[in-house]
């Protein structure tokens, strides 16, 4: 078998579910309260990978917050890589902040 062979017998995605492009605001949350905000670009039902605005020291563990019109969704999130500007989360936990002040 030659490369080129074992490169097309691939799967094109690894993942078990597709990623999904997007455009989010959120904000990464530390333990200790603080919140960074971040651009959400690609979420799955277990993962999202966010873009950072500077270099941050980040916990394995924080809590993702996405920004919508009327309300927040919150998860726990798990740290599972970065790369430059951008890193990669495992997200679960999932609840609805309602009600927010604007």
């Amino acid at each position: 078998m030659s490369n080129v062979d074992f490169f097309l017998d691939l799967p094109l995605e690894r993942r078990a579910e597709s990623r999904r492009a997007c455009l989010l605001r959120g904000d990464l949350i530390s333990a200790g309260g603080k919140a960074e905000p971040v651009a959400v670009l690609d979420l799955t039902a277990d993962g999202a990978r966010v873009a950072m605005r500077r270099s941050l020291l980040l916990p394995t563990r924080l809590v993702l917050r996405l920004t919508l019109k009327d309300s927040a969704v919150i998860y726990d999130a798990e740290l599972l890589w970065r790369r430059g500007l951008d890193a990669g989360l495992h997200i679960f936990g999932r609840r609805e902040e309602t009600n927010r002040a604007h």
